[in-house]
C-alpha cells in the first residue's frame, strides 16, 4: 500500500524512482539520446541526395539531319534503351518543345515512372527535356554536331535520385547501372543510323 508501481513510459516496467536513493538515481551525463531522423545527414534528412552528371558521346556516320530525325521520334526510345517499357506522348503533341512523354522504366528491379517535357527543340542541333513529376529529378537532352566523320552526338542527363526512396547505397549502384544501360544504348543508336544511312 502507498508504493508508486505505476508503468514507466519509456521502458513499460513498475517506476520506483520515488524509493531510490541518490547514488540510485541514472546520470543524465550517462545517458545518450537515441538517433532520430534529424540526426542524419543533411541528404537524408531533406530526401534527396546530390545531382549526378553524366555525359555520353558518340561519332555516328551520317548527317545531322537524319541523327535528329531518328531522336524526334519518340517509337525509337524504347527499341534502343533496355530497359523502357513505355515512352509514351500524353496529348496530340508528340514533336517539338512542349511536348510531354509518360515515362516508365526498370533499373535494378526499382520500377520509376515519371513525365518528360521537351523544352529545347533546335532543329537539327538539340532536342532538350526536363522533368514534371516522378520519383527522379532530371534534366537532359542530345546535341548534334557535324564533324568530318559524321555527326557527334552527346547525351547529357542531370539528375538527383531520391535518398528517401531508394537510399544512397542503392543510388549508387544506380547509378552505375544507368551509366553502363545508356552507353551500351548509344552504341546500338550509332549502329543503327550508319545501317539506315548505308541503306
Amino acid at each position: 500500500m502507498g508504493q508508486d508501481t505505476s508503468l514507466s513510459a519509456t521502458t513499460g516496467s513498475p517506476n520506483t524512482s520515488s524509493r531510490r536513493g541518490p547514488s540510485q538515481r541514472v546520470s543524465k551525463r550517462n545517458w545518450t539520446r537515441p538517433k532520430v531522423a534529424s540526426d542524419r545527414p543533411n541528404a537524408y534528412r531533406h530526401g534527396v541526395l546530390p545531382k549526378l552528371e553524366l555525359s555520353i558521346p558518340v561519332v555516328v556516320a551520317c548527317s545531322p539531319e537524319e541523327a535528329f530525325d531518328y531522336f524526334a521520334d519518340h517509337r525509337h526510345v524504347a527499341q534502343v534503351l533496355e530497359g523502357v517499357s513505355r515512352w509514351d506522348p500524353i496529348g496530340e503533341q508528340t514533336q517539338g518543345e512542349g511536348a510531354r512523354y509518360e515515362v516508365e522504366m526498370v533499373a535494378m528491379g526499382v520500377p520509376m515512372r515519371s513525365i518528360l517535357r521537351l523544352d529545347r527543340w533546335r532543329k537539327p542541333h538539340e532536342i532538350g527535356w526536363i522533368s514534371e513529376s516522378g520519383p527522379i529529378e532530371q534534366q537532359g537532352g542530345f546535341t548534334f554536331t557535324k564533324v568530318p566523320k559524321g555527326v557527334r552526338i552527346v547525351l547529357k542527363i542531370q539528375y538527383v535520385p531520391p535518398a528517401s526512396v531508394i537510399g544512397a547505397a542503392i543510388a549508387s549502384r544506380i547509378d552505375g547501372f544507368i551509366r553502363k544501360r545508356l552507353a551500351n544504348a548509344m552504341e546500338r543508336i550509332r549502329e543503327t543510323l550508319e545501317r539506315r544511312s548505308k541503306g
